[in-house]
């Protein structure tokens, strides 16, 4: 073990879920292009290490979220089936479709695309998102973004991180839920999504023609998983007293071009 190389792994990840448990994100948007660039060999390994830091981002963001009864737990109950089924087909969608070049542009190529989208939503936006409109959540709405859920869970799965790039919007504007509401509500979604990712990669190893064989990397799970939680802890308690709506939204933006950019320089 390179201890000058796990000590930037813990520098760098603690900063991002520092910041991601502001934004109902599981971190893995940053997870893994850092684990790819530090020394993980290969996606097959980076994508489930980083499952298991998005459960401790989200984790801890509930925890200061639920206090401010900004967790809608019954909504969220509704919604996280479909995103369980998804996470599964985007395992295996990883798992069997891609490889390594390839998964590398289809993670820029949807960062960039989300990218796009919320900054056009940024610029016209002028005002903040802060009260509920319960107009929307309606049972056919709530029944659509269920099924739409489906996509965050495939997210999660494929790509390992928490869906949240689906899951909020999903609940800001289809389901009219305030901003802070919907960054809560999207990471209680994430714990049960991306713990099935993780058990979907783990299955995957148990039915291995080879048998099954525990990757040296992922003794970086019992290291990282304390150091994710208690920056996401910090983090989100400081964001909520501290963040307003816009500028959340403004290093939402920020944090997914650098990332895209990272993905985008490696393939070149």
């Amino acid at each position: 073990m390179d201890l000058a190389l796990l000590l930037l792994q813990a520098v760098l990840i603690f900063a991002v879920a520092f910041i991601y448990a502001n934004l109902g994100l599981g971190g893995g948007l940053l997870f893994v292009p850092i684990l790819l660039s530090t020394g993980i060999p290969s996606k097959d390994v980076a994508v489930p290490v980083s499952l298991t830091l998005t459960i401790a981002t989200a984790a801890s963001s509930v925890i200061n979220h639920r206090r401010h009864g900004l967790v809608d737990f019954h909504l969220g109950g509704i919604l996280v089936a479909g995103a369980l089924v998804g996470a599964v087909i985007g395992t295996l969608f990883t798992l069997v479709v891609l490889d390594e070049r390839t998964f590398k542009g289809f993670f820029a190529g949807v960062l960039l695309l989300f990218g796009a989208y919320m900054v056009l939503d940024w610029v016209r936006n002028k005002r903040s998102v802060d009260e509920d409109n319960d107009a929307l959540r309606t049972r056919p709405r709530v029944m659509g973004t269920a099924v739409a859920t489906a996509g965050s869970g495939f997210l999660s799965g494929s790509m390992g991180i928490g869906g949240g790039l689906l899951n909020v919007p999903l609940l800001l504007y289809v389901l009219g839920r305030k901003t802070r509401k919907a960054i809560g509500t999207s990471s209680l979604l994430i714990i049960p999504t991306a713990a099935v990712g993780f058990a979907a990669y783990l299955a995957s190893l148990a039915l291995a023609p080879s048998g099954f064989a525990w990757p040296q990397a992922y003794f970086l799970i019992p290291i990282l998983m304390p150091i994710v939680f208690v920056g996401a802890y910090l983090g989100s308690r400081w964001g909520l007293a501290k963040l307003k709506t816009r500028s959340v939204a403004l290093i939402f933006i920020i944090v997914l071009f650098i990332a895209a950019a990272k993905l985008v320089f490696d393939l070149l």
